[in-house]
């Protein structure tokens, strides 16, 4: 019986290429896949809380119609956000694909820019408590953008991919 200090250990492989090894999730991907989530639940929220807006609000016939439609219809791209938004963090966290998370990342900061740029214009910018939400959100879906798009994020997704 030998007793050689690798016994028992499987045989020395190739060092792993980079600061992260294929294995290894790196720790820019899990805080872009977190900060994403207050995005998805405020975009569920959101579009659930505007079509009950539109339902209540007054009007008959073809008004009532077309106002309910619009609800509809934006808690539909609320969902479809939601959706894209698990299913592109569920992708990161794996490490199949930066892209599914980028998309509802920058589609939320992109929402966030349009209102801060449109408030500068204005020259409305001033506290508001119902603003604090939007400009968090907004501001975690830029962060998480960045961080998905870094380098050690990009090096390891393309590490996964070979």
């Amino acid at each position: 019986m030998s007793t050689t200090p690798t016994e028992g250990f499987p045989p020395p492989g190739p060092p792993a290429r980079g600061p992260h090894p294929a294995g290894r999730r790196p720790i820019v991907v899990t805080l872009a896949v977190l900060l994403m989530l207050p995005a998805i639940v405020t975009w569920l929220i959101a579009g659930i809380a505007f079509l009950r807006a539109m339902l209540r609000a007054e009007g008959d016939g073809l008004g009532r119609i077309l106002v309910v439609g619009i609800g509809a219809a934006v808690l539909a791209l609320a969902l479809l956000v939601v959706l894209l938004a698990a299913l592109g963090s569920a992708m990161a966290w794996q490490g199949a694909s930066a892209e599914g998370l980028t998309v509802p990342a920058a589609f939320t900061f992109g929402l966030f820019v349009v209102v801060i740029v449109t408030l500068l214009v204005q020259g409305k910018l001033s506290y508001q408590p119902t603003m604090v939400t939007p400009l968090v959100v907004g501001g975690l879906a830029g962060v998480s953008l960045a961080l998905i798009k870094s380098p050690p994020a990009r090096a390891w997704f393309a590490s996964r991919r070979r």
